[in-house]
């Protein structure tokens, strides 16, 4: 198993000795509920929670969050946020300024993208009229509303907040109750959650807080399975497969450790991806709608006529508004039934329709392989991409889309726009390989850049010396600007290429005599023919008796006695001649 840097900060939450129990809350089954993303029952749990508390802050509190969580992951819809909402207003007009309430409040004010330090004002409100009064903690902050503000940011999507508010409290919380309480483990899950959207490098601390709260819980499978869903990302099978077993182990009833495994293994092994398929649905909440799962099963499966079969029943019963993700199912379908107008229409809705944050890379892929068969659509679908770039964190999903971006680009033949996305790709990958070169260079060539193509050029000669694609490009860079082979650019750029070759002149025998005749035409349209007649004498040392290269050679001595006669038929002195032949850089080696 890999090992993760943890930092010491996270290693002094240890404590020596057994952890005690934190008291355990009376919503812990609630909450426990919306960890297993069984969010239907934790709204009902919550609901009757009220119903004989109305006025408990911390009960409204969850109901709140449980209504929130109705849309499942990422960020809710609109409508959603609006019951919410309501529901926090009308709790807050009857309850005045509770605490509970007011962190709340706050997260229905960071998904409508308020102003944040005002709604940080409202959350250290929250933390300040909650300090313990009494006892070994007296004056210290509430972990429970410390581990609410946790929670809160820990089901905000990145693109909203910035995380590291929740990190530094939770930390500071948990720095002083060192040996004076035990904490709740969920203050650890938060933690962890986190951590991670502050930015993948903090993966160590998240698994070590994850850990922390399997300590103080050692039947908390979400702990395991959140362990398992960082290695997961880092590709690191033989560490996931451990900590979803252990997630498994602890709790059999687990619901999101079984569809990770169905996702994972859809498109590597059916049967072992039906078996978790069949324990997701076994243990979520009942739902008409996830039967879209048994749809996508079919699809991977092969079986795409049943599973188009059912996602059209799916789609008149429950409709595509209700249930976004039938409309990728859908277009997936149609797409591999050769169906592209109506694969196009669904994943076009659906992309134009849905949260950047419910969106996934796969989506992206099968919009642009769909939409790019129409032609004209490269603009729309360099928008599409645009979007994922700026919605999406990951640097390996980002480095998919610019990828995307100028292959689709490159088969429309639209070099210059593939020259400046291939650009922020390579910026994004920080490698200046050969590949780099190579791709920079051929893409500038086809856009018919000079500039760039012969910028890459040279650096690509100085980067790789010994390989021969630099002074290729060279040389047809230089054809791009001296067309006529007249000004001197396409001369130098052969020359430098000749000093290549000439390192390998069996090997590299035709590209010299071409350049060499490249050199012959520009010593004739300069009138330099001495310099002319020295190339002719290089091609001959190569191909000896070449009746061509005589024939030319003859004309150009022809044409030196010529100018002779005309220079001292004037009384003046001899015409000066070109540029010399470069004798001393291109010499032929023999053997």
């Amino acid at each position: 198993m890999k090992k993760l840097v943890v930092s010491f900060v996270l290693l002094a939450f240890a404590w020596v000795g057994a952890i005690a129990q934190a008291p355990v809350s009376p919503y812990a089954e609630g909450v426990k509920l919306l960890n297993y993303e069984k969010n239907k029952s934790a709204l009902a749990f919550f609901k009757d929670a009220l119903s004989k508390n109305p006025k408990d802050g911390e009960a409204n509190f969850w109901h709140g969050e449980a209504l929130l969580a109705q849309d499942g992951a990422g960020m809710p819809s609109p409508a959603v946020i609006k019951k919410a909402k309501e529901f926090y207003q009308q709790a807050l007009q009857t309850m005045g300024s509770d605490a509970w309430l007011l962190v709340g409040m706050g997260h229905v004010q960071l998904l409508e993208g308020g102003d944040f330090n005002a709604i940080k004002q409202n959350f250290e409100l929250a933390i300040t009229s909650t300090m313990i009064a009494k006892g070994k903690a007296k004056g210290k902050v509430n972990p429970d509303i410390i581990n609410a503000i946790g929670y809160v940011f820990a089901e905000t999507p990145i693109v909203v907040v910035d995380h590291r508010y929740a990190v530094d409290k939770i930390k500071e919380t948990i720095s002083s109750y060192d040996g004076i309480a035990p904490l709740p483990a969920n203050l650890y899950i938060n933690l962890g959650i986190n951590y991670l959207k502050v930015g993948g490098e903090f993966g160590g601390d998240a698994v070590t807080a994850f850990q922390e709260a399997i300590n103080r819980d050692p039947k908390n499978a979400y702990g395991y399975y959140r362990i398992g869903r960082v290695y997961q990302t880092q590709n690191n099978r033989e560490s996931f497969d451990e900590y979803y077993n252990k997630a498994i182990a602890a709790d059999p009833t687990f619901p999101p450790v079984y569809y990770a495994l169905y996702n994972f293994y859809a498109d590597l092994n059916t049967e072992t991806a039906k078996t978790n398929l069949d324990l997701f649905l076994k243990n979520a909440d009942k739902d008409p709608s996830l039967d879209i799962f048994n749809a996508d099963y079919l699809f991977r499966a092969g079986q795409y006529d049943a599973s188009l079969e059912k996602s059209k029943a799916l789609e008149a019963s429950i409709g595509v508004a209700a249930l976004p993700r039938l409309g990728v199912l859908l277009a997936y379908n149609y797409e591999r039934k050769g169906d592209s107008t109506l694969a196009k229409n669904y994943i076009e809705q659906f992309i134009n329709t849905s949260p950047s944050d419910k969106i996934l890379s796969s989506d992206y892929e099968l919009a642009v392989k769909v939409i790019s068969k129409f032609s004209g659509n490269q603009a729309a679908l360099g928008a599409i991409l645009e979007k994922a770039i700026a919605a999406d964190t990951s640097r390996t999903n980002k480095l998919k889309y610019y990828k995307l971006g100028y292959e689709m680009l490159e088969k429309a033949n639209m070099y210059s726009d593939e020259l400046k996305w291939y650009a922020n790709y390579s910026a994004l990958r920080g490698v200046k390989d050969e590949i780099y070169y190579y791709k920079t260079g051929s893409i500038a060539l086809n856009a018919k850049d000079a500039v760039t193509a012969t910028a890459v050029a040279k650096d690509y000669m100085t980067a790789f010396p010994e390989k021969p694609n630099g002074y290729s490009f060279y040389v047809k860079a230089a054809r791009l600007v001296d067309t006529a082979n007249s000004t001197g650019v396409l001369f130098e750029a052969v020359n430098v290429q000749n000093q290549y070759l000439l390192k390998d002149v069996a090997k590299n025998k035709q590209v010299l005599i071409n350049n060499y005749y490249t050199m012959i035409g520009y010593y004739n349209e300069t009138k330099a023919y001495e310099n002319a007649v020295a190339m002719c004498d290089k091609v001959l040392e190569l191909v000896p008796n070449d009746p061509t290269t005589l024939g030319a050679k003859a004309q150009f001595t022809k044409n030196i006695e010529i100018l002779k006669k005309m220079q001292n038929g004037k009384g003046g002195a001899p015409a000066p001649g070109a540029p010399k032949a470069a004798s001393d850089t291109t010499q032929i080696k023999k053997g």
